[in-house]
């Protein structure tokens, strides 16, 4: 989300499936095809030479692949869901010679999953990367800039992902892949959406109250409303500083209210 001021005036179940690569169907834990949102099978299309990326190489793939660019269908013979998206993710990468994994998601209390792609990156580890765009997002931007997101998996914990540029823009260690990163950054995040919310309001009260009035140099009217000028424009810096650390959008997967329960890696 760009939120603008106004002016003044891994301990969960993990079932990694080591199959052959060759092109083929994929199932559910009781065996059932998994199917995109047209209920067709996902097929899975691998490359013998894939070869497990870097982290830089991961994102790079990912920023320039325009998968998380179509539109999400829930439902008709157009039906285009998560399962599909990450699919067409898995099928690219492994078409660009980056072997990828198609992960299915189960959450605790619903029957609802989520579909999204695992990457082993030689140099990070394994990496979540969910490029699904269903709508969700904190955003008041009329133009999102891109739905790829790092997924952030919890035994337990709610569904968490991160715009991919919000974790490039951290100097980048390995916290910045662990769950507790996601929890401080969504903490940021309310904190500055409560913080811009208080100081626009203050803002709308300081507007009303000048108005078109006039005041008298000197006088303890012009002086309370100098004063106040100067409190909201010191706000406004230390919103400037909360926005670089929230990073300037906010994703919410549409399960980011649902807890994990287990994740499934095909592949």
């Amino acid at each position: 989300m760009s939120a603008a001021s106004k002016s003044i005036l891994l301990l969960f179940t993990l079932f990694i499936l080591t199959s052959c690569r060759p092109a083929g169907l994929i199932y559910t834990e009781d065996g059932k095809i998994e199917c995109g949102g047209d209920n067709e099978p996902i097929i899975l299309t691998n490359s013998a030479t894939a070869v497990d990326p870097t982290f830089e190489e991961l994102v790079a793939f990912i920023t320039a692949d325009s998968t998380d660019r179509k539109k999400y269908i829930g439902e008709g013979p157009g039906a285009y869901v998560c399962a599909d998206f990450a699919e067409e993710v898995h099928n690219n990468a492994e078409a660009a010679g980056i072997r990828a994994g198609w992960v299915s998601l189960t959450f605790e209390g619903t029957e609802e999953g989520h579909a999204l792609n695992a990457f082993e990156t030689s140099d990070k580890g394994l990496i979540f990367i969910d490029c699904t765009n269903s709508g969700r997002t904190g955003s008041a931007d009329k133009e999102t800039p891109g739905w790829d997101a790092i997924a952030y998996i919890g035994e337990g914990k709610k569904y968490g992902v991160l715009p991919v540029e919000r974790v490039l823009a951290t100097k980048f260690d390995y916290y910045c892949l662990e769950y507790d990163f996601y929890t401080d950054c969504e903490k940021a995040w309310r904190e500055y959406e409560t913080e811009l919310k208080a100081y626009n309001d203050e803002v709308d009260r300081f507007n009303r109250e000048a108005g078109s009035r006039v005041y008298i140099i000197g006088s303890p009217e012009e002086r309370r409303m100098t004063a106040w000028k100067e409190a909201l424009a010191a706000r406004e810096r230390e919103l400037e500083l909360l926005a670089e650390k929230a990073g300037n959008r906010w994703l919410e997967s549409e399960y980011s209210s649902y807890l994990v329960k287990n994740v499934m890696i095909h592949w």
